[in-house]
Formats: C-alpha cells, structure tokens, sequence
C-alpha cells in the first residue's frame, strides 16, 4: 500500500468518525435550536461529501494516475463541501436576510467550476482540461476566501450581539468562534497547494483533518450550552420591535406620549423621562422578585417582552440610570441570589446554585464568582460559613 492510498484512506476514515460525531451528538443536545440543528446536518452533508471525495479517489485511482485530473476531481468535491461547511457556520451567526446574497454568489462560482470543466473538456476532448484547471484553482480560491470574509464579519457582529443583548456564558460561543476561523485558515491556506502537488498532500492532510476535527468538537461543546438566540437574529435590526412592545405597554396615553416626544429624532441619545424611569424600575423590580433570572436562557428581547418595555428603552435605563449593561445587571442579580442561597441552604451543592439562580453550567458559576469575587463558590461559601 502505497503514502498516498494511506493518506486517502486516513482522510477518509477522520471525515466519517467526523460524520459520526456530528450525527449521533444530536440527541445529547441541552437545547432544541433550529438554526444549530440546521446547522448540524449542512456539516453531516459536508463531512459525508469530503469523505466520498476521498473514497472516490481510493476506488478510481485519479490521483494516482495524474495529479492533474486528481485534482479536478478534488476541486469539483471541494467547492460544494466547503461551501456547505461555510454555510453552516453562517447559519449561526448571521440574520437570516443575509443568506440570499451567499446562496447566490457561491451557486454562481460553482456554476461557473463546472462551466471550466465543461469547456476544457470540449477544447481538449478529455478530462485533462490543461490551462482550464487554473481557471477552477481560482474560482475554488475565490470562494473560499469570499466565505471566510462573510464569515468573520458575522462572527464579529453576532459577538457584539450576544454581548450587548444575552447574559448567558460566552466562552463556548468563542471556543467555537475559534475553531471555525482557524479551520478555514488553514483549509485556504493549504488544500490549494495540496491540490496541485501530490507530495504536499501527505503533509497537509494531517493538519486539515485536525482543524476538522477540532472544529466538529467544538461545535458539539456549543450545541450543549448554546442558548436559543434565533429570535434575536432574525430581528436584529428591525425597528417595528420596539413599536410593537410599546403598543402593548400598559402606561396611560399621557406618560406614552410624554416618553415618546422625549426622544430625539435626529439620531442622537434619548432621555428616559422620571416617569418612565421609575415604571422601568418597577417592572424590573417585579420581574427578579417572580425570579425570572431563573431562566439561563433569558435574553434582552425575552425581558423586553416579558415586562413590556421596549429593548431600546431597557438599554437606555440600564446606561443611563445603572451606569451598566444588560448583561452586566443580569450577572449581577444573579450573583447575588447565589451568595443568598449559598448562606440560606448550605447544603446545596453548586450544581442546584447554578441551576436555580439562571447559570447555564457550574463552570459559568464559577467563572462569574472569579470574576467578581476573585475566588471560587466553594471558597466563597467557606468564607462566609466561618464569618457566622
């Protein structure tokens, strides 16, 4: 058996344990998210596509016959699978609203790869196709770095959105944010020169089935923790969604009016008026006391609608009143309701804190007891059981 029927075989093997663990990980997810479930089988579809690539390769021979044609054949498997792999990680981090213009551009450059190979095969009458394998180098090329730049944008804004509008634990969200950039660099930076040098490949294959790897791992990690944020995407950036909460805002005609020539058409901050303050606070004040914190999935939008104030005036009341954020104030209160039940129910183990005070793991409660007590609930809970 020859380095490259190995490598091939190797490579085949990764992208269907790949396949596997993306599969049957679907039924350990903690929660149902459409998007992320969507997700899941555009990756299942990928690996299952790299790994016929490969498989093909293995029973035809064309790479061992001429890297030339083994390369076409690569190239013609690359481009969906990749574009798939692309799309799914899109899925997530992008609005719905975007994917028509991705949809159509990678459609149109593999459209236009099988229109390269069609016309080297007519011009040389054979599937060496010669000066034409360039011309689908590029193309692949071109794709792959369109996708990786629609990609990084989305991740950047999606970051900035779960930032600003979830509290839940942000680390697998960056976990995955990682693996994902670092799988596509590593895949635009080494399958080219792969593709058209056979030598290279038994050198590259390790490290793209390694980025793979990790990548599907990762991905399942997020799956286990990922709150469902669809709602939040969908309606990023619509406008009517705070006219609709407003609407639904029991306040008399008076303070809504009052509120609503308080703010500034031109663009600039508006002003919370006293009025609308104290509402806000109120509602608040309301919403912790029926615990709604409890809920680790909780977002700006589902307070928004659960207290019926809109998400812009929430925003401006957490910047202009508490000096905070969102997520801040939220961390906060439940922060502070886990030192509460940790002094009232020492025997409660940290498990049932983080579950009955909104934490979305025992890791995120300790992450946040670090960050804001500097030490671990465990020692905390030490610390003030000897201060009794």
């Amino acid at each position: 058996m020859d380095l490259l029927f190995i490598t091939q075989y190797t490579c085949f093997i990764f992208m269907v344990i790949n396949a596997m663990i993306l599969g049957i990980s679907s039924i350990h997810v903690r929660w149902k998210n459409k998007r992320y479930e969507q997700s899941r089988w555009l990756f299942f579809v990928a690996m299952i596509g790299f790994a016929s690539q490969f498989f093909v390769q293995m029973k035809f021979g064309f790479r061992a016959t001429s890297t030339e044609l083994g390369a076409l054949i690569n190239i013609i498997f690359y481009i969906p699978c990749f574009t798939l792999t692309a799309l799914g990680i899109y899925n997530i981090e992008a609005p719905h609203a975007h994917f028509k213009q991705m949809y159509i551009v990678c459609g149109s450059i593999y459209a236009a790869t099988i229109g390269a190979v069609v016309a080297g095969y007519c011009n040389t009458g054979s599937m060496y196709i010669g000066g034409w394998l360039y011309v689908m180098m590029l193309l692949h090329l071109i794709n792959v770095i369109y996708c990786i730049t629609k990609i990084v944008i989305a991740i950047k804004r999606h970051r900035m959105m779960l930032e600003a509008m979830t509290a839940s634990d942000m680390l697998p969200f960056m976990r995955y944010a990682h693996a994902c950039v670092a799988m596509l660099l590593i895949s635009v930076s080494t399958v080219p020169f792969a593709i058209i040098h056979t030598p290279l490949t038994c050198i590259v294959a390790p490290l793209v089935l390694i980025a793979f790897l990790v990548f599907c791992i990762t991905f399942v990690a997020l799956g286990y923790s990922y709150m469902p944020t669809d709602e939040l995407l969908d309606l990023e950036g619509d406008k009517e969604l705070s006219k609709k909460v407003e609407n639904d805002d029991i306040v008399d005609n008076s303070q809504q009016g009052a509120t609503n020539n308080m703010r500034n058409t031109s663009g600039k901050q508006n002003i919370l008026t006293e009025e609308r303050i104290d509402l806000i606070k109120k509602r608040l004040d309301e919403w912790c006391g029926k615990k709604g914190y409890k809920d680790c999935s909780v977002n700006m939008l589902m307070l928004s609608l659960a207290i019926g104030i809109s998400k812009d005036d929430l925003s401006l009341y957490f910047d202009q009143c508490l000096d905070s954020t969102f997520r801040i104030w939220l961390s906060d209160i439940r922060f502070n309701a886990a030192k509460e039940m940790m002094i009232k129910y020492p025997e409660y183990n940290n498990e049932i804190i983080s579950t009955e005070c909104g934490f979305s793991s025992r890791t995120h409660l300790y992450r946040v007891f670090k960050q804001k007590a500097d030490c671990t609930p465990t020692a905390w809970r030490a610390g003030a059981t000897e201060k009794k």
